[in-house]
């Protein structure tokens, strides 16, 4: 079952190369974009150059081990590594602690996401979603198209589950973000990983992958999915 997952994700990121002249790769620093962006390099692992740049949307407040961990091995791995914000937004002083958390995600990752697509003149934007992550993200499709910006939003992992995934890095070894094996009060980890101010660790027997999520609430995604967001 494993080989089949990465064989499809392999295809639609094949698929993505082919149909765009400029398809770019979001990595976040957490398991899934990560496990895209292995199954996408050794998609291509016999060319000279990683043929994508590799880009994270910052937000300014990803936890210190996201950064250390995606900088190191954005130089290890040889990637186009690009670190896009949108500086307007945060010197208007759009931060976790005094903007509500939907009008501060909007700003700093929907709104930052359209403007590197502008800048950069992105037609793909590869994104590492799941359908079983939320139950907003079960209504996306592989390829989505998205008109503010024009842009194709390609999934490649969306069929996975949190599990494959897990099974996937560790069996081909691949380096992940060290906060997931953090343990915190005994029994509470980190099983999805955003901005430090808005996650928190979670019981090892929670049932909601993102429930240490401040933006976890069905309306709230909702709402900022219309709008772009990831």
């Amino acid at each position: 079952m494993q080989d089949s997952l990465e064989s499809q994700s392999e295809f639609i990121i094949k698929e993505a190369k082919a149909r765009f002249k400029n398809p770019v790769i979001l990595w976040a620093g957490g398991k899934d974009s990560t496990t895209m962006l292995t199954v996408a390099r050794q998609a291509f692992a016999r060319l000279k150059k990683f043929p994508f740049p590799v880009m994270l949307i910052d937000t300014n407040y990803e936890f210190k081990e996201t950064y250390e961990y995606m900088e190191k091995y954005a130089k290890e791995w040889k990637l186009d590594f690009i670190r896009f914000k949108n500086e307007a937004a945060l010197k208007k002083g759009i931060n976790p602690f005094k903007t509500d958390h939907f009008a501060c995600c909007n700003a700093l990752k929907t709104e930052a996401l359209a403007m590197a697509i502008r800048k950069y003149k992105f037609d793909a934007v590869l994104v590492g979603i799941r359908w079983d992550e939320h139950g907003v993200r079960g209504k996306e499709s592989y390829f989505s198209w998205r008109d503010n910006p024009p842009h194709m939003r390609v999934h490649p992992m969306l069929n996975w589950s949190e599990k494959e995934i897990w099974n996937y890095l560790k069996k081909n070894k691949v380096a992940y973000n060290p906060l997931y094996d953090r343990v915190e009060h005994s029994n509470l980890i980190f099983r999805s990983i955003g901005c430090w101010p808005c996650t928190k660790p979670v019981s090892k027997k929670a049932l909601e992958e993102r429930s240490g999520r401040a933006l976890d609430k069905e309306e709230l995604m909702e709402d900022l999915r219309a709008l772009g967001y990831m």
